[in-house]
Formats: C-alpha cells, sequence, structure tokens
C-alpha cells in the first residue's frame, strides 16, 4: 500500500512557504460552516481565520488515459464546503500540474470565490516523495 503519509510532509512545507508569502501562519483546523455548529477540517487555515486553503496531491490522467473522475467529483465536494466558509480568501493549492489543468478547464464557471493555483516550487526531495506515492497509488489501482 502507497505511504500517502509522506505526503503530510509536503503539504506542511507547502504550508509554510504560504505562510511566508501571505505573511501569516498556517495550520490545519476545523472552521464552522454556515450558521449551525458543523465544522469541516482545512488543510491550512490563517492564524486570523481569514485564509482557507487546500492543498490537493491528486495525479492527472489515469493509466487508462481516462480523466479522473472520482477525483475531479471529491474536489467539487471539498469546494461546495469551500464556498460556505466565511474567509477573506481561499485558495487551492495543486502540487500535480496536469491535474491543476485538468481541475482549471472543468470547473471553470463551476465554483466561485476560490483560487486555483499550482504550487511548483517543490524540491526535488519532495517532488520525487510525491512522484513515488502517487506512482504506487496508481499501481494498486490496477
Amino acid at each position: 500500500m502507497a505511504d500517502t503519509s509522506k505526503l503530510n510532509e509536503i503539504t506542511f512545507y507547502i504550508l509554510e512557504g504560504l505562510g511566508k508569502d501571505f505573511k501569516t501562519k498556517f495550520k490545519p483546523k476545523r472552521v464552522q460552516i454556515g450558521p449551525g455548529a458543523v465544522e469541516k477540517r482545512f488543510t491550512g487555515v490563517s492564524s486570523d481565520n481569514k485564509i482557507i486553503v487546500h492543498v490537493c496531491h491528486h495525479s492527472g490522467i489515469t493509466k487508462g488515459g481516462n480523466i479522473p473522475v472520482g477525483k475531479l467529483n471529491g474536489l467539487y465536494a471539498k469546494c461546495y464546503i469551500m464556498e460556505k466558509v466565511k474567509a477573506d480568501e481561499k485558495y487551492i493549492y495543486f502540487t500535480n500540474r496536469e491535474f491543476f489543468e485538468i481541475f482549471k478547464k472543468d470547473s471553470h464557471g463551476v465554483i466561485e470565490g476560490i483560487q486555483l493555483r499550482y504550487f511548483d516550487n517543490l524540491p526535488s526531495n519532495y517532488q520525487e516523495v510525491l512522484t513515488e506515492v502517487i506512482k504506487r497509488a496508481s499501481d494498486e489501482m490496477i
């Protein structure tokens, strides 16, 4: 089974870098959704709760050459929840350019108030870990 826990290291690296860019600290946190007592966890929430970040490590086209519909639908569910959160800024950062391009094209005109960004500053050691985890997970699907 692919060791996806290694993705946590990459996520924390990204949150650290974004913290410097946005001049705040990000940490995983549960945030209230709407007027009720429902809370959902997000990859990164700024210290003042004004910025919400989701880091997406999904890969692109499947080995069979298909669009990864399940991954798209899962991310749309995350977007739905993100749209309901009260925050000044909302971002999804992608670590895979192919999936970023697929989702950007597929979601054009569908999601509102969420900025999609490709995080292309991963050091080579993290990029290797990401590539290996995605490859193992993909191999397990066959």
